[in-house]
């Protein structure tokens, strides 16, 4: 039987060119790789190399057998991805969302309902969080769009919706609500981890101009201290009605009035997850 270490110094020979540069790469002396490739040349059974003056190559068997090496080493790699996913996936709740609201809201109900697994999150735009799901990365994904995946099981999970807070002296402050495209060029103040609702406001504001910001603590300092625009949604409104930066009354909330501002969230794992997850859908569904 051919030992895996074997066909990894193979590969390395081929791909470097040079025993030298092989065993840099490796590791290894030169010597003790010139002994691996003669062992595996008498595993084989045939020649696999030319002896040529103070240089050894490949020949058209090594070739072969360097291929073939290859792709045994790519399963091999495979088989380890694949086992480590399956452990994981037996420990680990992995949770994917197009936005953090909703993965905030879900995270606790799933820990308490999965008391001896560990639970990750993670915010992803709805296309990779569906590839996911399928790869077995996410068990569980919110996204903003209904699937249409009949290998996916999906219920609602609750709506949100954007707004935007300006200055009550802007000169758009009067208005009952503002379409996304009216905040072209506007100097915005904006938390960079917000996910679909990022891409979102770049499509539909004409030559955006967001000041972003990465620490979520410092943003809401720069919100008290500043008089810039910024958004909110239905969900900090309901949670937070009087937050500091409302209370000297020098600020408007309006509603963004964009249909895609108006978002369902929807809760989903594969169909196959579906029994595994009942609980969890049960008290979802009410």
């Amino acid at each position: 039987m051919i030992e895996i270490y074997l066909l990894e110094q193979l590969e390395a020979f081929a791909r470097c060119g040079t025993l030298s540069g092989a065993a840099e790469e490796l590791h290894l002396s030169q010597p003790a790789l010139t002994r691996s490739m003669k062992k595996l040349e008498e595993l084989i059974g045939v020649p696999l190399f030319e002896r040529q003056k103070n240089k050894l190559v490949l020949n058209e068997n090594g070739k072969l057998t360097a291929e073939y090496a290859r792709r045994v080493l790519e399963q091999d790699r495979e088989i380890a991805g694949l086992v480590r996913a399956f452990d994981r996936r037996n420990h680990t709740i992995s949770i994917g969302g197009c936005a953090p609201v909703p993965v905030q809201q879900l995270v606790p109900q799933v820990t308490a309902l999965y008391e001896d697994m560990t639970v990750s999150q993670e915010v992803h735009p709805d296309a990779p969080l569906l590839d996911g799901l399928q790869d077995g990365t996410f068990q569980l994904v919110i996204l903003h769009e209904e699937p249409a995946d009949k290998a996916l099981y999906w219920v609602p999970y609750g709506e949100e919706k954007l707004y935007i807070v300006l200055p009550k002296d802007h000169p758009l402050a009067g208005r009952e609500g503002i379409w996304l495209k009216e905040l072209e060029s506007m100097n915005i103040l904006l938390f960079s981890q917000i996910g679909f609702w990022y891409e979102l406001c770049v499509d539909k504001i004409p030559n955006p101009h967001f000041l972003l910001q990465n620490d979520f603590e410092a943003f809401g300092e720069l919100i008290k201290a500043s008089n810039l625009p910024v958004f909110t949604s239905s969900y900090f409104m309901e949670h937070d009605p009087t937050p500091d930066f409302y209370t000297e009354n020098t600020r408007v909330i309006l509603p963004i009035l964009d249909q895609e501002a108006d978002v369902r969230y929807y809760l989903a794992c594969r169909l196959d997850d579906k029994k595994r997850f009942s609980a969890l859908f049960k008290r979802i569904s009410g």
